[in-house]
């Protein structure tokens, strides 16, 4: 047989044991989701959640995702107590810290849990921007020293907000400031993805609501602030599992 024939087969024979290695990971290990779909769901679908150390997430996440720290439930932290009738997708690297904190929100009642590929498994959209949820909006508003406020809907939150639709967002970048922490919400939060995405990688500081904004909603929300302020050691946690 003719050397570079064999040689097209080897080829062809490692590719497709290659192709049939991606095929997998995609599908996700047995009793996860795979990463394809965590990305595609919405705040009605599910809450994405990211377990990781908030260092690791600011380096990249899923689109839909919001960062809550695993150290947040071995605190007892009821971040997520008025999520309890919603489908919730926990992801992290591989998938200890994940299960781990799943254990946890288990042991809080929660029924609806789920886990998603960790980043080995799956390359995430990596949006370089923050996710959150109302209690935490609310929080990172009290403490900003310097912010904006960007309504993509119909809801009003501030007489100084700026006011656009997400299709039109080229035409007011100039009254944007890059050093200003940027509070974007709508009534419409699925509209405001591709919008936060692009101002991140444009180097804005980005607060996102994923959830739907509403203005009696937001005055009456409550928020732990122990639950958002990071120590020293958090800061200088090595990776999750």
């Amino acid at each position: 047989m003719n050397i570079l024939v064999v040689i097209g087969i080897i080829l062809l024979i490692i590719l497709l044991g290659l192709y049939a290695f991606w095929l997998k990971l995609l599908k996700g290990k047995p009793g996860r989701i795979a990463g394809a779909e965590v990305e595609k769901k919405t705040f009605d679908e599910a809450i994405v959640v990211d377990v990781r150390w908030r260092k690791e997430y600011a380096r990249g996440h899923a689109i839909n995702a919001v960062n809550l720290p695993i150290k947040l439930f071995k605190n007892n932290s009821d971040v997520l107590d008025d999520y309890k009738d919603k489908d919730i997708i926990l992801y992290c690297v591989v998938d200890v810290t994940s299960r781990n904190t799943e254990k946890l929100l288990r042991e809080r009642g929660f029924t609806k849990l789920h886990i998603g590929d960790g980043v080995k498994q799956y390359d995430y959209g990596k949006a370089i921007y923050s996710n959150v949820l109302l209690s935490e909006f609310k929080y990172r508003i009290s403490v900003s020293k310097n912010k904006q406020f960007l309504n993509l809907g119909s809801e009003i939150l501030s007489d100084e907000e700026i006011k656009v639709s997400p299709n039109e967002i080229d035409s007011i970048l100039d009254k944007l400031n890059k050093d200003s922490e940027i509070f974007v919400y709508s009534d419409k939060p699925e509209e405001s993805k591709e919008v936060c995405k692009k101002l991140g990688l444009d180097g804005y500081t980005i607060f996102n609501l994923i959830e739907p904004f509403n203005t009696a909603k937001y005055r009456n929300a409550f928020y732990n602030k122990n639950d958002y302020i990071e120590t020293q050691v958090d800061q200088e946690a090595s990776s999750c599992g």
